[in-house]
């Protein structure tokens, strides 16, 4: 649940490919772990408006990018196998994607609340 008036952070545990989600009220002190995971890249966390949904194997580095103060796109790191299995010439490799987020209709269906 989005907690407006509060600072928030997201740290990723690349070790156990999940997220999670803090909060603070200042932005310095006193920072909460919030329940439940920020995402969590063993589910099938992507899921696009049309129906596709996409698995990475990693997600990290997550950013989040902002207009006229609404998200509008968070962009992540993602691999789609280990690292370790990641060879030259192969179909894997890392690469940053960008995926859309309509957060001026979450803030609007939020206040509704």
């Amino acid at each position: 649940m989005v907690q407006w008036g509060k600072y928030h952070w997201i740290t990723n545990e690349w070790n156990i490919r999940k997220a999670f989600h803090f909060t603070s009220q200042d932005g310095i002190t006193n920072w909460k772990l919030e329940p439940d995971y920020a995402y969590d890249s063993s589910a099938n966390f992507i899921r696009y408006t049309n129906g596709t949904v996409n698995h990475w194997r990693k997600l990290e580095r997550p950013k989040v990018y902002m207009e006229k103060g609404h998200v509008v796109a968070m962009t992540f790191a993602a691999i789609n196998v280990e690292k370790e299995n990641d060879h030259a010439n192969d179909k894997n490799g890392s690469k940053v994607i960008v995926l859309p987020f309509d957060g001026a209709k979450l803030d609007k269906d939020l206040s509704r609340r």
